[in-house]
């Protein structure tokens, strides 16, 4: 990305996504192949999804499962979008990349302690004009932080949250099948 890039034109530069070309749609697709599940999209979800968007730009973190796992670490620790379906749709990428990708989703995670998100700004033409590295530097700086004490014990409150979060179906039908 150039010096000087406007958020809009580096959002205009994200790689398509299936879902960012319906966000009015009454329906997403999520995954690949025999994983590709038809999702309702939510009202809150697409309030969400351009501050989201937003996200992987300022913090460079790719539109893959693994930058998923990353963002969602790094938006739980600078501010998460305020709704609790977006809560339980996400926190259980906080628990994968803590398995899957422990040291990339443990970095997103402190990144993300100093860093503030977009979510409780308006995207407007203002903020969309401002540059990139501007924004990078107060919402998502890149800066290497030792991780404290604090950082730790947040970081593990959420990853048990998230593991606590996708036991939940597996509780329930052992609750069905086991406990009638």
């Amino acid at each position: 990305m150039e010096a000087g890039t406007s958020l809009r034109e580096a959002l205009a530069d994200l790689p398509t996504r299936s879902d960012r070309a319906a966000l009015d749609a009454t329906h997403w697709h999520l995954g690949p192949g025999l994983l590709h599940v038809r999702l309702p999209n939510f009202e809150w979800r697409k309030r969400a999804l351009a501050s989201h968007d937003a996200h992987h730009v300022l913090t460079g973190f790719p539109c893959t499962p693994a930058g998923e796992m990353q963002m969602a670490a790094w938006e739980f620790a600078a501010g998460r979008y305020p709704h609790a379906g977006a809560t339980a749709f996400c926190l259980p990428l906080v628990g994968m990349g803590a398995l899957l990708l422990p040291r990339r989703t443990f970095n997103a995670f402190l990144r993300g302690r100093r860093s503030t998100s977009l979510y409780s700004l308006a995207l407007d033409d203002a903020l969309l004009a401002s540059p990139v590295d501007a924004l990078r530097a107060r919402h998502a700086p890149d800066v290497a932080h030792a991780a404290s004490m604090r950082d730790r014990f947040a970081y593990l409150l959420w990853v048990g949250a998230s593991l606590a979060l996708m036991l939940v179906p597996f509780a329930l039908l052992a609750f069905v099948f086991f406990w009638r």
